[in-house]
């Protein structure tokens, strides 16, 4: 019983840690082609300073609006986790001392 609680704790913590590795990458990705825009767009309008400003803000309006969506995504994942935590303490407790055994192990077992 305790294997199956700590199996789907280990499934929701990975879950969250992709989903939250997705949204960062996908937040990551609008600000780099924002930025591609944006210098694209001051490049080819150097006279007219005023269009650049204008995609620039475009752009920056864009990527803090992907990064929100990026940190509410991650916000309702936590909640989720921390929800299934307080259902599920011994899993969590397990899983978190397995996983810190493991780091530990990583670090200073190959002496």
């Amino acid at each position: 019983m305790a294997t199956n609680m700590t199996d789907e704790a280990s499934k929701l913590a990975d879950e969250a840690s992709a989903r939250i590795g997705q949204a960062s990458e996908q937040a990551k990705d609008v600000a780099q082609r924002a930025a591609k825009t944006a210098q694209d767009a001051a490049q080819t309008a150097s006279e007219t300073g005023q269009a650049a400003w204008d995609v620039a803000q475009k752009a920056s309006a864009k990527t803090r609006e992907v990064a929100g969506e990026a940190y509410a995504h991650g916000e309702r994942t936590a909640r989720e986790l921390a929800r299934r935590v307080v259902q599920q303490p011994l899993a969590a407790l397990l899983i978190a001392g397995a996983v810190g055994y493991a780091i530990a192990y990583l670090l200073h077992g190959r002496r």
